[in-house]
């Protein structure tokens, strides 16, 4: 009895040990329970992404990966809420009948049921992969898939695979079965630096939501990263950095791709936000293209874009011009490209810190697939003019650029512009840099360091300047007004001008000889400028150094320039011969610019003076070029001593006396003689 036990023994044993490698054989090929790996490819991307993977039904696969058999809920949802969601659901998605109150999962009752549903739902949602619409794909509408999607994801249980990254995202799952992988990223986005800020929105499109029958699977994420750039158009280039003159027009170009909007239900947000700098004020938008499509003002045509009607031939935008900040004066309404504008428009740009351009896409994802637009390019073109607010020191005049869009495929938007808790995207920040500059003359007397004022200078270029800002004095005649911010005209004190150029305080009704007077009649004031807009056909400024020997050209362009010093004050020679100047410039951010215009806004100074010299200098904080001029005073020539006309009166006396004496001798003498 104790061998045959002991047989019977073995041989339960080696039972067993076969079921064990029955069983782990059934799981190699596929049996519930048995890990496999999903892995999503994903490239296409700003930032690090977040997928987590809920299984939805659970089963068994056959040999060839597509078949799913002994359907039960999965542990990732919630089979019971699920169903009587799927049920209850009016989509006409599911076509559902208002009469009935039925639609194709009313008489499901299980897991199985609601898998055999499925399987009459086209697998790629409302377009196919070569982007031609579904028409009737099997015996269900299209997009009816990610209709089911939508409601699975309001019934996910907290059993969960989180995915990894390490160049694509990989997940380990517990066995066969229909997954459905959610994109939960962070709200974050990239700034113009390559950093991260929270608190903000994702800088990339959310994937769509993923349904996959696993074992070992590779699925691709429903993701498009989006990207902008931003250029000036200089003289036909396109170029990251310029510089230029206060008054000068400087064109901007934006281009971005049209992204994929057909993931997307009914609209697609899509809004260009650009962000000026106080230094320079919008003066209009040039053109908005998407492809070969040329897009209109929506609020310069009367055609309602917006209607039920609308078919999708024409594309429309909505522009709106504002403050950067809400708590400052509004920017006033340009209506033309002149410049310069009004004191008021000038304060308004400033206290505001700039001006935002805000331009809406209308009707955006009935637009561009109507006519076949998506991976096209966007292209906007405007312009804006540096005023005299610009940064004109090492510091440059930055202009950035983004776009916010819709970002969550699986979010049903209702219109052109974000509302309420409507998911977006930003993308990274794209920016320009304007620069300009600024020439400071230091007017000393012949000891080089007491200021000389009064002394008159003429600042010229035949191809670089427009307008400056000036720091210094100026005559106007009799009558004028102040018309610039900070001008202020002194009319107490009277000026008359002579031939040389220069200006006396002596009234010409006081001499006889006048001869030196250009007028006798024309009476001028002294001026003081903090801006002087000058016309921008002379290519010429006069003005005069101030009570500290000071004159300023705030807002220059690289460029050659002549100086010269039309009239030195009373009592000092003029220096006869001018002044060459040539300003180059380069991108101080650009590899090979010079290191000392690396530190200077990208700006070198060079050229030739008459007792001046050239230097880079800073005062109280404000880089400038510094160019110090000596006025040598008149000469004064020595005479010889004079001995007065009472000597003459004496002389004159003594002679007359004579005279006498030889006229009463010479009568005595012929007397005598007679």
């Amino acid at each position: 009895m104790k061998k045959i036990i002991a047989l019977l023994l073995a041989t339960l044993m080696i039972a067993a040990m076969a079921t064990s490698a029955v069983l782990a054989t059934a799981g190699a090929s596929g049996a519930n329970g048995v890990a496999h790996t999903i892995t999503i490819t994903n490239t296409d991307q700003n930032v690090s992404h977040t997928y987590e993977a809920y299984q939805v039904f659970s089963g068994n696969l056959d040999g060839s990966g597509t078949k799913l058999s002994n359907i039960e809920w999965g542990d990732g949802v919630n089979g019971s809420a699920l169903l009587t969601a799927l049920k209850a659901s009016q989509d006409p998605l599911f076509r559902y009948d208002p009469d009935t109150g039925k639609n194709v999962f009313a008489d499901c009752t299980s897991a199985a049921d609601v898998a055999k549903v499925l399987t009459n739902f086209p697998s790629t949602g409302k377009y196919t992969a070569s982007g031609t619409e579904n028409t009737g794909f099997q015996d269900m509408p299209a997009g009816a898939i990610d209709a089911f999607a939508s409601i699975v994801a309001e019934h996910l249980t907290s059993t969960k695979s989180d995915f990894t990254e390490s160049g694509t995202y990989t997940a380990t799952v517990g066995g066969d079965g229909y997954y459905f992988i959610k994109d939960t990223t962070s709200p974050t986005i990239l700034n113009g630096s390559g950093t991260t800020e929270s608190g903000t929105t994702v800088s990339d499109t959310a994937s769509k939501y993923i349904l996959a029958v696993v074992k070992d699977t590779v699925v691709e994420a429903k993701d498009t990263g989006i990207t902008v750039d931003k250029k000036i158009n200089s003289s036909g280039s396109k170029v990251d950095a310029d510089s230029s003159n206060i008054g000068d027009t400087v064109t901007f170009e934006v281009t971005v791709n049209v992204p994929n909007t057909k993931k997307y239900e009914d609209h697609f947000i899509f809004v260009m936000n650009d962000q000026l700098p106080t230094g320079m004020t919008f003066t209009g938008i040039q053109s908005v293209t998407v492809g070969s499509k040329t897009l209109s003002d929506a609020s310069l045509t009367s055609t309602n874009h917006t209607a039920s009607g609308y078919n999708g031939d024409n594309g429309f935008y909505t522009l709106k011009v504002g403050a950067n900040s809400s708590a400052t004066p509004a920017v006033p309404t340009i209506t033309s490209g002149s410049y310069p504008w009004s004191a008021a428009g000038y304060d308004a740009v400033a206290a505001a810190g700039g001006q935002k351009i805000e331009l809406t896409f209308n009707e955006f994802k009935k637009f561009v697939e109507k006519n076949n637009l998506i991976g096209q390019t966007i292209t906007v073109t405007y312009t804006a003019v540096v005023n005299d607010d610009a940064e004109f020191t090492a510091t440059e005049n930055e202009n950035e650029v983004k776009f916010e869009y819709s970002n969550n495929p699986n979010h049903d938007y209702h219109g052109d512009n974000k509302s309420g808790s409507d998911p977006t995207g930003v993308t990274p920040e794209s920016t320009t840099r304007t620069y300009t500059t600024s020439i400071k003359i230091l007017k000393v007397k012949d000891d080089k360091t007491t200021p000389l004022p009064g002394a008159i200078f003429k600042l010229s270029s035949t191809d670089a300047m427009n307008r400056t800002v000036l720091t210094g004095e100026k005559f106007v005649t009799s009558g004028t007004t102040a018309s610039g911010l900070g001008e202020t005209i002194n009319t107490t004190t009277k000026y008359w001008k002579l031939k040389d150029g220069s200006y006396t305080t002596t009234d010409p009704a006081t001499l006889s000889n006048t001869s030196k007077y250009e007028s006798t009649t024309q009476v001028y004031f002294k001026a003081t400028y903090n801006v002087v807009e000058e016309a921008a056909t002379s290519k010429e400024i006069i003005v005069a150094s101030d009570a500290n020997g000071v004159i300023q050209f705030t807002g220059l362009d690289a460029g050659t320039y002549t100086l010269e010093e039309i009239a030195a004050p009373e009592g000092y020679n003029r220096i006869e011969e001018p002044a060459t100047i040539i300003i180059t410039w380069a991108d101080p951010l650009a590899s090979g610019t010079d290191a000392t215009a690396k530190t200077q806004g990208g700006y070198l100074i060079s050229g030739t003076f008459a007792d001046g010299t050239f230097s880079y200098a800073t005062e109280s904080g404000t880089s400038f070029f510094k160019i110090q001029v000596v006025n040598e005073s008149g000469t004064e020539l020595p005479s010889t001593g004079g001995i007065g006309t009472t000597i003459f009166y004496i002389v004159g006396g003594l002679l007359a006396v004579g005279a006498g004496v030889v006229l009463v001798t010479k009568k005595r003498m012929g007397k005598e003689e007679n």
